[in-house]
């Protein structure tokens, strides 16, 4: 096999790795990350000790504290997952044992939603929830962790002169139109020009203003509270040509993208996270 085959070869597998952590992270049984409200809830399942069968009281306890121990294994399963896929798109490797550490010290953070429920047939559930951004104690503190000591990389610049761009100046924030699209949330978002040069992610970003507010917000109107709280009075408004990696990742025409980046470099809203994706 020739370099070059071999090479597509990788590129293409390595692609596809970056598909599947993306729509593995996404479908986990009993996981409903709800990137709108920003929480991911979970739904555990336990059973009591067969030893208590004949005490319902101490049954019902030993099943409600096997649903909470299910939800917690869920939710450090989610967040690991959310880990391997930012790094899988960067080629940055990680220390397994140590984002479950991590990921084992926040879900702490969890709380439960309603009471338990109870089935004939012994077993319980029980709802937990817990944010996906927030700062400390949030699903992105560890999500985003190993890139938080990596050196910021320059957002790129316009393919062409900035003068011979048509853009108006004082936005407050970028909505991108992806309405009849499908698109995928996800917590490490990338917008991408049709040449496939990413403009906008994680890499170009501080890890605390990304652990606080999240990369993006999703919104159901460019006019709903979402986007104006998020994206400002006078946002930039770009349609989004078609999606990337699994329906996850914007992408915009070059011109768009050229627009985004002159107005960022005078506005400075991605820097900020001021970016809303309409659904």
């Amino acid at each position: 096999m020739s370099f070059k085959k071999l090479a597509a070869c990788l590129t293409a597998a390595a692609m596809m790795l970056t598909m599947l952590a993306v729509t593995f992270a996404q479908d986990l049984e009993g996981v409903e990350p709800d990137f709108t409200k920003g929480v991911v809830r979970v739904t555990g399942e336990g059973v009591g000790k067969s030893a208590y069968k004949n005490n319902p009281g101490k049954y019902r306890l030993t099943a409600s504290k096997a649903a909470r121990m299910d939800a917690q294994a869920k939710l450090v399963e989610y967040i690991s997952v959310q880990v391997e896929t930012n790094a899988s798109m960067t080629d940055y490797e990680i220390d397994s044992y140590q984002v479950r550490t991590s990921a084992q010290g926040v879900i702490r953070n969890a709380v439960e939603v309603g009471a338990p429920k109870y089935f004939d047939d012994g077993t319980c559930k029980v709802v937990m929830e817990m944010p996906l951004f927030g700062g400390k104690g949030s699903v992105a503190e560890v999500a985003f962790l190993p890139f938080k000591d990596e050196p910021k990389v320059s957002f790129p610049q316009p393919s062409v002169s900035v003068t011979q761009i048509n853009v108006g100046s004082n936005y407050t924030g970028l909505i991108i139109d992806c309405r009849g699209k499908n698109i995928n949330p996800v917590m490490s978002p990338v917008i991408k020009n049709s040449n496939g040069q990413a403009i906008y992610g994680h890499k170009n970003l501080d890890y605390d203003k990304i652990i606080v507010s999240g990369m993006a917000s999703y919104a159901d109107d460019i006019n709903d509270q979402i986007s104006r709280s998020r994206a400002g009075n006078n946002p930039l408004v770009i349609k989004a040509e078609n999606l990337s990696d699994i329906n996850a990742n914007p992408v915009v025409s070059v011109a768009d993208a050229d627009k985004i980046l002159a107005a960022n470099q005078h506005d400075r809203f991605l820097e900020n996270c001021a970016v809303v994706f309409v659904k």
